[in-house]
């Protein structure tokens, strides 16, 4: 194992930490058959919606798959320039999907709490 492994494999583990708390905390506020705003269309209005459970986990379980699997690709990768290529995909990836995550959890959010679909 080298150090590019160990500071990737530590990117992904407070990206799905942000994304588990940020899950948790919108978790708390909706009742359990809540329909969660999954899409979005241009105009800003929900097109598609999940119930809870699926909806707050389903993303960071995928993005806990592709850390996984980019995890494992970084373990069978000799040291040398494709190390450093993993590791700035690792970084990029575990931000982006952060980024994605919270902005889409945030615009959810605020569309239960326009419906009066959050408890306080």
């Amino acid at each position: 194992m080298n150090w590019l492994g160990i500071f990737g494999d530590a990117l992904w583990i407070i990206a799905l930490s942000m994304m588990a708390g940020g899950a948790r905390e919108a978790w708390r506020r909706m009742d359990a058959e809540t329909r969660v705003p999954m899409q979005f269309s241009r105009e800003g209005k929900p097109v598609w919606r999940l119930k809870r459970n699926v909806a707050l986990l389903s993303v960071p379980l995928f993005a806990l798959a592709v850390g996984l699997f980019l995890g494992a690709q970084s373990r069978s990768i000799p040291a040398g320039p494709d190390m450093l290529v993993l590791f700035g995909a690792r970084a990029t990836l575990a931000a982006v999907f952060t980024l994605v995550h919270m902005r889409w959890l945030s615009a959810a959010v605020a569309q239960l709490s326009e419906e009066g679909a959050l408890r306080s």
